[in-house]
């Protein structure tokens, strides 16, 4: 009879911990709160929103957290703040990159919801994007190129846990590449800078355009044949010509005489991750359910943005648009679709690991306590593994679906100006006033603008 009560604790306990792991972290009205403040631009209202709701997390979401916390302080301009939540995280998912080997023997018991959550890898790399953004805000461009370092570390790290066929196909990222060649740039280390920025073109050429869709931007490939030209790399001025002859060559002499002005536009809700599942009948009508995670994307209205820029001691005007660097929505999606193989795996390992340890609890009540008590073992065990297995949803709610950027070559002076966020069919959804600013020879100046609509 011992060992029968000990399968009923069993039994019980994955029905209870199948209840219990769904108010482990906010609710979906919260949520809808937080998007509904970044719809009417109250990022700081969003910010404070976020602090108040700390004790909604648990210790098994702290990393989500201080992800949500860090990216609203972001975007509030709250630049020193968003670093200090930002860094928790990052500590955190470093310290869970050494995971306990009992947990992991939980959640192949019970669920992977029942472990901290450590982050995709896609998020653990946009961390130090961010915090890179941060120092950006703040004006110190060498500590973003620190983060930007530690960025490029962190993607070798993060693959070297994968086997050599089994790479995630999210291994670079381009976007920071380019960023990186900014910050050499500035700093006077051109070599630097043109090896980041080839290093760019080649990611977007052979990574992006094929998994996202995203192509080389046109002042990328412009700052390639410019720092190409005045480190006398003939070859390779001339196959970048090549293969962008429709690109205007800039030469180096007349790039330092002007002041260069970079648009970051944050766009759109990132793709939320929900559970899909199948259900497999088993030869004694037991059931078993396979859960699993999927990104959905989110739909939004603002397609693009379109600046507007007049030089306030000539009058001249300058319009151009951002283009689309950094698509994270489907970065998410197919981050997730490519490793979704070995999370099935694993579902279908642990639904087949229950499935053996309810047929034995049934046989054993049968046994012990004739056919009605079997039966009931057995519908409570179907109810308790059918309960406990859920897919772990958890994911950073809160990132923008893409990062369009935008960049003009001004001579020095002070300009005024407009920003339009329009629609695919180039009407204008929010307009905003950019505040008259100075720009000297040879620095470069960073505006950011976050939407949702």
């Amino acid at each position: 009879m011992v060992v029968f009560q000990n399968i009923i604790i069993l039994l019980c306990s994955l029905l209870l911990s199948g209840f219990l792991l769904c108010s482990c972290s906010p609710s979906p009205r919260y949520y809808a709160k937080v998007d509904k403040l970044l719809l009417n631009r109250e990022f700081d209202s969003a910010w404070h929103l976020a602090r108040k709701n700390t004790k909604t997390f648990d210790k098994l979401n702290a990393v989500i957290y201080y992800l949500d916390e860090g990216i609203l302080a972001h975007f509030a301009q709250r630049y020193s703040e968003s670093n200090q939540s930002l860094a928790k995280a990052e500590f955190i998912m470093d310290e869970l990159y050494t995971k306990s080997v009992s947990k992991h023997i939980a959640s192949f018991i019970i669920n992977d919801k029942i472990i901290p959550y450590s982050g995709e890898d896609f998020e653990n790399a946009l961390v130090n994007l961010f915090m890179a953004m941060n120092y950006i805000g703040m004006g110190s461009l060498e500590d973003a190129l620190v983060e930007a370092r530690k960025l490029d570390n962190k993607l070798n790290i993060l693959n070297s846990q994968y086997e050599k066929n089994k790479k995630n196909i999210y291994k670079e990222d381009a976007f920071i590449r380019f960023l990186m060649g900014i910050f050499y740039e500035t700093e006077g280390e051109i070599n630097d800078a043109y090896i980041s920025y080839w290093k760019a073109e080649n990611i977007y050429k052979n990574d992006y355009i094929r998994n996202y869709g995203v192509s080389p931007p046109v002042f990328l490939i412009e700052n390639l044949l410019t720092l190409s030209r005045e480190l006398d790399f003939d070859e390779d001025f001339r196959d970048i010509q090549n293969k962008y002859n429709n690109v205007l060559f800039i030469s180096p002499i007349e790039k330092k005489s002007l002041a260069e002005i970079f648009f970051v536009h944050y766009n759109g809700l990132g793709p939320v991750k929900v559970e899909a599942f199948f259900l497999v009948p088993m030869p004694d009508k037991y059931v078993t359910k396979i859960a699993y995670p999927e990104f959905k994307k989110r739909i939004y209205r603002i397609s693009n943005s379109k600046i507007y820029l007049e030089s306030l001691s000539n009058n001249r005007s300058y319009v151009f648009e951002t283009q689309l660097m950094e698509d994270i929505a489907s970065i998410a999606v197919m981050n997730l679709k490519n490793r979704i193989n070995r999370i099935k795996a694993k579902a279908i390992a642990r639904a087949t690991a229950k499935y053996l340890t309810a047929r034995q609890a049934y046989k054993s009540a049968n046994r012990q306590g004739g056919e009605l008590l079997g039966l009931l073992v057995k519908t409570a065990s179907q109810v308790a593994s059918l309960a406990s297995e859920q897919a772990d949803v958890r994911h950073w709610r809160l990132l923008p679906a893409e990062i369009r950027f935008g960049r003009i070559l001004v001579p020095p002076g002070e300009y005024k100006g407009r920003i339009d966020f329009v629609d695919s069919n180039r009407a204008v959804v929010i307009s905003k006033q950019i505040q008259n600013f100075t720009v000297k020879k040879r620095e470069r100046k960073f505006f950011m603008f976050r939407t949702v609509n």
